[in-house]
């Protein structure tokens, strides 16, 4: 998806074929490792609120509230490559019927900038 088509649509997620900043990212981590850093991030940001998680399917479900009050929903899927490599992808989506003005990306960016520092980044892809 264009950055046109995601500011109009509210809608922005990660994936291979995105631009830089919008990658999947990789770890040198096991998924339970990923997701036990993914709960925490509601305790380092208070902007963020952990809604649910489901360890079987890899899945962190939370909401944002963001700089000018508006809530995003976000799902972060992390992915089992290998059993010590994890992908970790980012659906975020605003509630509100609003233009974006690439507040999706900007909350993707922090999480994972917060990832990055809790995690092994595995440099070998992304």
């Amino acid at each position: 998806m264009s950055a046109i088509q995601r500011f109009f649509s509210g809608v922005t997620e990660t994936g291979d074929q995105q631009e830089p900043n919008l990658r999947t990212r990789y770890y040198r981590n096991q998924k339970w490792e990923a997701i036990e850093a993914l709960k925490g991030l509601p305790g380092q940001f208070p902007s963020f609120r952990l809604i649910h998680v489901d360890e079987s399917r890899g899945e962190v479900m939370l909401e944002c509230r963001n700089g000018i009050g508006l809530k995003h929903d976000l799902v972060v899927t992390v992915i089992d490559i290998t059993p010590i490599r994890t992908a970790v992808d980012i659906h975020a989506a605003l509630r509100a019927k609003f233009v974006d003005f690439g507040w999706n990306g900007k909350i993707i960016r922090s999480i994972y900038q917060y990832l990055d520092r809790r995690l092994s980044k595995d440099l070998s892809n992304g």
